[in-house]
């Protein structure tokens, strides 16, 4: 879903990306935007495996690994080129989030791109949602005014971390719009929840730095049915085999042939609703013996 937002939007500004993220040891997001968005300048950040393990696993050697903690490496790099960086957390929201947020809206270029995932409980140690009281003592003056009592609580959670997140990059940009004669702006873009495998609960927010007199439309962003929306997205994948999605594939919107799946218990409505939604981003899945 990034890939294909990122592949419409990168032509129009006419520059040389440079993508940073966590590679982990699978690398997954590096070797997507290496082959389909031709990113060659690409910075990884780790922590946690030793760097002969990591130069092992890394699959391209365009990829820049840094070992140490995000906030620390990120200075390291030059922030004023063209970016693409996506910082997917594993744990929950916290004040580092927010530093390495401010630094890198307060020196990105025009068309870069900023994203960042983590898991959206929030929760204290006990393991209750936060109170309004609990948010504003951990988190301060990165709280919104006028957050309603439950506002921790699914499934508002994701709408808190949202506000958070917007109110600090609309003040990171207006503090930076001071000193610069060619005002800049923030665009949300992504706003998704979905679960991992493992059951973690994420969430995805995101979005471009812009002059402030671009031109919007020409970014076509409401061409894709997740971007905008005032509710986070929730991806939700179908637990569907390889001849149901063949014979989905067939007679997607054929109300008719839809129905008689259903009518056979093959496959439920929601499930192909749930299908429709995502089918043009899914990966291909070949059964094969060797």
């Amino acid at each position: 879903m990034l890939q294909s937002v990122f592949s419409r939007m990168i032509p129009l500004f006419h520059s040389e990306y440079q993508y940073i993220g966590f590679g982990g040891l699978s690398f997954t997001d590096f070797k997507i935007f290496h082959r389909e968005l031709h990113i060659n300048r690409m910075f990884s950040i780790e922590c946690g495996y030793s760097m002969n393990k990591l130069e092992f696993n890394k699959p391209y050697s365009c990829i820049d690994i840094r070992v140490g903690r995000s906030i620390d490496e990120l200075s390291k790099i030059d922030l004023s080129q063209p970016s693409i960086i996506w910082l997917d957390y594993d744990g929950c929201l916290n004040r580092d989030v927010f530093a390495e947020l401010e630094l890198i809206l307060s020196r990105v270029p025009h068309g870069s791109v900023y994203l960042m995932s983590c898991n959206r409980q929030m929760k204290n140690s006990e393991g209750n949602p936060y109170t309004p009281e609990e948010l504003q003592e951990n988190f301060g003056s990165l709280v919104p005014l006028g957050l309603e009592r439950n506002c921790c609580a699914e499934p508002n959670a994701p709408y808190t971390i949202r506000q958070m997140l917007e109110l600090d990059c609309n003040n990171t940009i207006r503090d930076r719009n001071r000193l610069l004669s060619k005002k800049l702006r923030f665009k949300p873009i992504f706003n998704l929840t979905y679960e991992e495998y493992i059951g973690a609960r994420m969430f995805t927010y995101g979005g471009v730095v812009l002059n402030d007199d671009f031109d919007d439309t020409l970014l076509h962003f409401d061409e894709f049915n997740f971007i905008g929306t005032a509710d986070p997205y929730k991806i939700e994948i179908p637990n569907l085999t390889y001849r149901e999605v063949m014979t989905l594939n067939q007679i997607l919107n054929f109300l008719d042939k839809e129905q008689s799946l259903v009518d056979n218990d093959i496959v439920t409505n929601e499930e192909i609703m749930r299908y429709k939604k995502c089918y043009k981003y899914l990966p291909n899945f070949y059964d094969v013996r060797l």
